[in-house]
């Protein structure tokens, strides 16, 4: 009960802090809660945008240099490193040169997090990511690079015409919810924000009616949450969505699939316009104005490709914002196919990604044959395990695989038994979940061990 209430009220404040954010000028809010940071990277990633190639390598290697001077003082795992491999890193000639350094896997990352880690950075912010491979991570960064991520994701936002005070939908896991009413939702400014756990056919008829009041310029989401609502649109003939006032559906957290960006720029009569980030911090990608493609930035990070089969790549990146957990030639688990080095279309000197494989099938179905999306964010990192992973070959019925480690108790296993009631919310009661352990979870051909092993085919419970 105690961690309840503890939970509760941090989404109380979380809801107030909100409120106040939203209710501040953007000059007020830019000046003295974003920081001098976001400021600056906001008026930097302007004035850099179109940078000619031999600008971009020139900075891509002063800042790969400090990183790798700061890492070999300061991180301890980075300093070994670097002695065993007679690796200095004022000797370094070009981008290249790094490459004699071993690949940075996401089970290091793991088991070494502390030598990771810049103990001088004081108040660290943690984060918990699985991504798409079901390792369990927490990565550690500054207030800082928060402030920074935002402002490349705010640039990102700005080719389609978004800033901070429009009108915008908002589909969001943290909903504090009204006990007396019940209600997964709260408009908080210029903001309407919407339960991704709560999609129901009651609620989906009940948000669809709610955006079409509340005509918005902009509506965000992950793919699979705002995939759901347009197929339930869609199927019932919903025609309240209409509006000449939407500009975007800006989706993100997952790899938009071109069977959704069809559907959803069918519904919504509008671009859907997709970012691709990282947790860890260490890629920014998004498209352009005209362009579907991923566009790199060269600004936040050096990106590498190593060959993988079918003709995909996994990109391996190192990040320039983080300083208090440097992640060098870490591998993403994300396998993509690579395009050219700049956009014709637009301009900048940017790597293409012209696809991204990402999370095939991160979702479950339900008794009722419902689409229950996107697992991880609910969940976050469960204590004590080395790996997960959901299965599912029937509607209704779902195991949760997961490999423990030596210090693993009957109390993680009510933990995670709750952390997956609170996932599934009003769906908890329509789909069993049974857990159970194993010694090891087989990767895919690819060597990639995915979080969803799903047979079922998402598009036939959409009907679309």
């Amino acid at each position: 009960m105690d961690v309840m209430k503890k939970f509760l009220s941090f989404m109380r404040l979380e809801r107030i802090a909100l409120e106040i954010n939203e209710r501040l000028p953007l000059s007020f809010k830019y000046r003295y809660i974003y920081g001098r940071s976001y400021l600056y990277w906001q008026a930097f990633l302007q004035e850099s945008d179109k940078w000619d190639k031999n600008k971009i390598a020139t900075y891509q290697l002063e800042q790969l240099k400090n990183l790798l001077s700061h890492s070999m003082k300061n991180v301890p795992y980075y300093r070994k490193l670097f002695i065993d491999y007679g690796f200095n890193p004022e000797n370094l000639q070009n981008l290249d040169d790094v490459k004699v350094l071993p690949l940075l896997d996401k089970e290091t990352v793991r088991d070494r997090l502390g030598e990771l880690i810049d103990r001088r950075k004081k108040k660290l912010i943690s984060k918990s990511t699985s991504g798409s491979v079901g390792i369990p991570l927490t990565v550690y960064m500054t207030d800082e690079a928060v402030k920074i991520y935002h402002a490349f994701l705010f640039n990102l936002f700005g080719r389609v015409g978004y800033d901070p005070g429009c009108r915008t939908v908002k589909f969001w896991n943290k909903i504090e919810l009204d006990r007396r009413k019940n209600l997964p939702y709260t408009k908080i400014g210029n903001k309407l924000i919407l339960s991704n756990r709560h999609l129901t056919d009651e609620w989906l008829l009940k948000y669809a009616k709610m955006i079409g009041e509340f005509r918005p310029l902009f509506i965000t989401g992950y793919p699979s949450v705002l995939s759901i609502l347009a197929a339930f649109i869609k199927n019932q003939g919903i025609s309240s969505l209409e509006s000449n006032r939407l500009k975007a559906v800006i989706c993100h957290g997952e790899t938009l699939k071109d069977w959704q960006r069809d559907l959803i720029e069918e519904v919504f009569n509008a671009r859907a316009f997709s970012v691709y980030s990282m947790t860890e911090g260490s890629l920014f990608a998004g498209e352009c104005e005209y362009s579907s493609s991923y566009h790199i930035y060269p600004q936040g990070g050096f990106v590498e490709f190593i060959v993988s089969e079918g003709g995909y790549r996994e990109i391996v990146s190192t990040g320039f914002t983080n300083y208090a957990m440097p992640l060098i030639r870490y591998r993403t688990g994300d396998l993509v196919l690579a395009g050219q080095a700049g956009c014709q279309q637009c301009g900048r000197n940017h790597q293409l990604l012209n696809k991204v494989m990402g999370r095939l099938n991160d979702f479950l179905i339900n008794r009722e044959g419902k689409v229950i999306p996107r697992l991880m964010p609910w969940i976050g990192v469960f204590p004590n395990t080395k790996q997960y992973q959901f299965s599912q070959e029937e509607p209704g019925k779902a195991y949760l695989k997961v490999v423990k480690t030596q210090n693993y108790t009957d109390a993680d296993t009510l933990f995670i038994k709750s952390k997956l009631a609170e996932m599934l919310g009003p769906m908890k009661d329509t789909i069993d979940i049974e857990i159970v352990f194993t010694d090891e979870i087989p990767r895919s051909p690819s060597g990639k061990m995915n979080l969803m092993d799903q047979r079922l085919n998402v598009r036939d419970f959409l009907k679309i």
